[in-house]
């Protein structure tokens, strides 16, 4: 059996650049650059490939806190500064894991360009516009460049589909704008983490870890009670958008604590393997909804009765 204490891997080279790319195409890259490249630095870097990644990092990570942009971006950028700042800083001088760390960054970010965004004179309903314009224009000029010059009624009405859809998404993702954020602020903490400890020779503070140890305090449970408790009271509806933020984080990482059970669960039974994972991952894309929803209900449920715990400990005979 495995030891929850299991040291976590380095991570091959080919995986972290598979997941560098992939989080560049969804995220702001500069979320990641920036905690690797602050973490690089400040572990005194010496060998070749350590500074060429710094400053590989130091040069994407600058080169997008001076791109000019709206509300929004600016937000985005001035919060991760601060969530490397307060990262960083955990990192060199303690050794909680990384959840808790990440978690302590996020938040910090959180709260304090919420109070930035009231000491401006600004609002939430502000940003939001700001948020909805901006993806809204996106999306009518990928639609534009994808269905251009089309002429196949069959093609011209999956155009028409797809346009839908993506239109119906901007109000969802306008709407969960600081929740997005967020969860892009944790990954790219995490790909930073985790390049990290395949670069430096002397790495500081406790590794990425393997998904299948995942775990937070059972504490988080309050940041799920609370804001479900202000989105069902209807006299609250005032902080029912800060509430639903709030939900759809702490769902995540319910989410990711019951892929991680199920993880454990299928390493204990001897799964594993290149195929294996490619087979999970088309389950999860095709039975989306009904993974997540499940994984949740794992997720919570292992946060109560720990199963990883009592998987491994042995029992004792009566």
């Amino acid at each position: 059996m495995s030891s929850l204490s299991e040291r976590a891997p380095q991570g091959g080279l080919g995986r972290l650049v598979v997941a560098t790319v992939a989080f560049a195409i969804v995220a702001p890259i500069g979320l990641a650059a920036l905690p690797l490249a602050a973490l690089l630095f400040l572990s005194h870097p010496r060998s070749h490939a350590e500074l060429a990644t710094a400053g590989a990092a130091a040069g994407f990570g600058g080169w997008w806190l001076l791109m000019p942009g709206a509300l929004p971006g600016q937000l985005v950028r001035a919060g991760a500064v601060i969530a490397t700042t307060v990262f960083v800083t955990s990192t060199l001088r303690t050794r909680s894991s990384f959840t808790h760390r990440a978690l302590l960054a996020t938040g910090t970010a959180t709260v304090t360009l919420a109070l930035l965004v009231l000491a401006l004179g600004s609002s939430w309903g502000e940003l939001r516009w700001w948020v909805e314009h901006q993806i809204g224009l996106m999306v009518r000029v990928l639609i534009a460049a994808m269905w251009a010059g089309l002429t196949d009624p069959s093609l011209v009405s999956t155009g028409d589909r797809l346009e839908a859809w993506f239109r119906s998404a901007v109000p969802f993702i306008a709407d969960f704008h600081p929740a997005i954020v967020a969860l892009e602020v944790i990954t790219g903490l995490a790909l930073a983490t985790a390049i990290y400890h395949r670069v430096a020779s002397e790495p500081s503070g406790a590794p990425l870890g393997r998904i299948r140890h995942f775990r937070f305090t059972e504490h988080l449970g309050w940041a799920a009670a609370i804001p479900l408790l202000v989105v069902l009271v209807p006299k609250l509806a005032a902080a029912k958008a800060a509430a639903g933020n709030l939900l759809l984080v702490t769902g995540a990482l319910y989410a990711t604590r019951g892929i991680a059970v199920a993880a454990f669960w299928l390493h204990l039974m001897g799964g594993s393997g290149f195929f294996l994972t490619v087979f999970m991952t088309v389950i999860f894309i095709v039975m989306l909804p009904a993974v997540v929803a499940g994984a949740i209900v794992l997720g919570v449920l292992d946060a109560g009765l720990d199963f990883r715990k009592r998987w491994v400990t042995p029992r004792t005979s009566e």
